[in-house]
């Protein structure tokens, strides 16, 4: 047991990419759990065990290291399907299940498996009997979880005759804080709650007594120390050692382990922190430095940096020598920010990472707690309490974009998306706003969409305007602005924002472009700027819905089915395409087809009040009276009197037609 084991970040996938490839996260590169995938050009164990013949598995139980973060690279089997009942998590008994299976099927093959367990990890719910027997301590009927799921998998691998000559190493990826100074879970500080972790290794065929080890030794360790044992060439590298060797002559083990994080910057806009660890202190690189005496105070309580002892300037000197805190991270899409946000990554100000001086993590802890609260109640829809959460949070930070986005979604879930599109408007005109260039451009496209559907685009156009004054004259920016215009019909005035968009890279650009010249009667042009889209895009659902309504512009309805048909391949549940392509099949004499996608249509938006009407008018056409009839008197009794005025009256007409002697 090695007694003082420290992992190198208290993130679940960076901790992983180091326990893979012995190499520390300013190595392999990936330094959080959002925005980062390790490359193939950093060999992983299983890699380096399948050249030797080894038949290699992996059963993960969390999202966070789904197949495509590139921790899969040498792995025969990577399972990260999680089944219907819960598309984020498992619980570890099935993973094992799964490594069972997998060495059933290469039975007599040398093995590697690699099996992770995602309890205990927020939310704390542990599967019965744990929830039962530790209903008033969730966290610890997590453990038990794990601990049966991990003896449940050893006492297979005695069944089958594997367990005395296996090499197996048990290790945690991060600890919990668990409220040790002010730290619910993890992520943020680097104490020893959250870095030491458990570390166990039986070697093949060990039957003598039992050894505890005390040198510091990092997650880079388990590498080599599994590549020795199935006789891989050891690197070069001393942040990286076997622990059999460690184990034999701990006077090896004089190293100081690395530990870092950088979510604190990139998802909290406060400083990240490193850190050194040695057999007597912990050095943490802060705004404000700390510096502890593990001998006589390894809870962390007596910070004795304001001394300046010797330990501290020469740890300080290497911890300078190994740090790199300026990351590139590729942009997460909006499902990965919330499969991770529901499992407790949260992501409140990734705007502010690259400004120069941010707050020390010490000094800010406190209001996690929140944050947590509050995505908690956006992720699991509780939208009434989110609201008033968010609205009590932006009181004292109104510069927070993502809460400002919560907000206004939250509001929209109930119906509400005036009151949404104003936040979004109030939000967007605050100078000091925190969110990064990716979340404003998205919050700009929200706001037009709210907007939109609210009925008052007004609103938008001039915090969209106000923004281009301010110099905030960005693509999406004039994109939306161009399409809000183009909606009310103003399309000289969307043009004059689109001038240059022919040459843009961006297909939603393109698209709104090609739009905006099909209004203007340029149908050449706008079918260009839609191929061009496509080229940069192929499946993009909205390009192929715009180049089937040129198609129906052109009284080609045929091509125009196809294009729809194309668009809803991509997104098939969207009903304004299906509106779309029951016209093109009203056109060409298809009107069961017709009928049945306006059908579908309104089951996904009952407000498709055009819709409506025309699936009024076909049934009527093809014999339906009945249908016809309650179409119609649908249409009246919900269509908004103002826009469909004409339409309503005609309705009223047609109504009288198909009941004679009824006013």
């Amino acid at each position: 047991m090695f007694e003082n084991a420290y992992a190198q970040t208290p993130l679940t996938l960076p901790s992983h990419a180091t326990l893979l490839t012995g190499l520390l996260p300013t190595q392999h590169g990936v330094r959080d759990n959002i925005g980062f995938r390790l490359s193939l050009e950093h060999e992983t164990i299983a890699a380096a065990l399948k050249k030797r013949g080894y038949a290699t598995a992996a059963a993960v139980s969390s999202f966070a290291l789904r197949k495509d973060r590139g921790l899969a690279a040498g792995f025969d089997l990577y399972d990260d399907e999680f089944g219907a009942g819960s598309p984020d998590e498992r619980v570890g008994a099935e993973s094992a299940k799964s490594l069972e299976r997998f060495a059933e099927s290469r039975a007599g093959a040398p093995l590697f498996l690699f099996f992770h367990l995602y309890e205990p990890h927020t939310p704390y719910a542990p599967p019965e009997p744990f929830r039962t027997q530790y209903s008033a301590r969730p966290y610890d009927g997590e453990v038990a979880a794990a601990d049966a799921a991990v003896g449940g998998f050893l006492d297979y691998l005695k069944k089958r005759g594997l367990y005395d000559r296996a090499l197996i190493v048990l290790v945690s990826d991060h600890g919990e804080g668990l409220g040790d100074h002010g730290e619910d879970e993890h992520g943020v500080f680097l104490y020893r709650e959250t870095i030491r972790v458990p570390l166990f290794v039986k070697p093949p065929g060990s039957h003598g007594p039992s050894r505890r080890v005390r040198v510091p030794v990092g997650l880079t360790d388990v590498f080599p120390t599994i590549a020795e044992a199935a006789g891989v060439p050891a690197r070069d590298d001393d942040k990286a050692v076997s622990l059999a060797r460690l184990a034999e002559d701990p006077g090896r083990g004089t190293r100081r382990i690395y530990s870092e994080t950088l979510y604190p910057r990139l998802q909290l806009g406060w400083s990240d922190l490193a850190a050194l660890t040695d057999e007597r202190f912990s050095y943490i690189e802060a705004p404000r430095p700390e510096l502890y005496d593990l001998s006589t105070d390894p809870n962390q309580k007596r910070d004795l940096a304001a001394g300046r002892p010797p330990a501290l300037r020469t740890m300080r000197a290497e911890l300078l020598l190994l740090r790199d805190p300026q990351v590139s991270p590729e942009k997460p899409s909006s499902e990965e920010l919330e499969k991770l946000g529901s499992l407790g990554y949260i992501r409140v100000d990734p705007g502010s990472a690259q400004r120069g001086t941010l707050p020390d993590p010490k000094d800010r802890i406190g209001e996690l707690r929140r944050f947590k609260q509050l995505f908690d109640l956006f992720y699991a829809r509780r939208d009434a309490e989110a609201i008033a959460l968010a609205r009590a949070i932006l009181l004292e930070s109104p510069q927070i974009l993502s809460v400002w986005r919560m907000l206004a979604t939250s509001l929209d879930r109930q119906g509400r998306p005036a009151e949404a599109a104003a936040a979004l408007s109030t939000a967007l005109g605050k100078t000091d706003l925190t969110g990064s260039a990716e979340d404003v451009e998205q919050t700009v496209g929200e706001l037009a969409a709210l907007s939109s559907r609210a009925g008052d685009s007004r609103a938008a156009e001039k915090t969209l305007s106000e923004l281009m004054q301010r110099g905030v004259d960005s693509e999406p920016v004039r994109r939306e602005l161009a399409r809000l215009l183009h909606r009310r019909g103003q399309v000289p005035q969307a043009l004059t924002l689109l001038t240059d968009s022919g040459k843009s890279g961006d297909p939603a650009t393109l698209d709104v472009y090609g739009a905006v010249l099909a209004d203007a009667g340029r149908l050449e042009e706008a079918r260009a700027a839609f191929r061009r889209a496509l080229e940069l895009e192929p499946d993009r659902a909205d390009v192929l819905l715009h180049l089937g309504m040129l198609s129906l512009r052109e009284n080609d309805p045929a091509s125009a089915r196809d294009w729809f048909t194309k668009s809803l391949a991509a997104e098939p549940k969207a009903p304004g395409t299906l509106a779309a392509l029951g016209l093109a099949q009203a056109r060409l004499g298809d009107n069961r087809s017709a009928l049945e996608s306006w059908d579908r249509a309104l089951v996904l938006d009952p407000g498709q009040f055009d819709t409506l009407f025309n699936r009024a008018v076909l049934a009527g056409r093809t014999g339906d009276a009945a249908g016809a009839r309650r179409g119609l008197e649908r249409f009246i009794a919900t269509a908004p009197a103002g826009r469909y005025s004409a339409q309503i009256a005609e309705a009223r007409r047609l109504l009288r037609a198909l009941s004679p002697g009824r006013s």
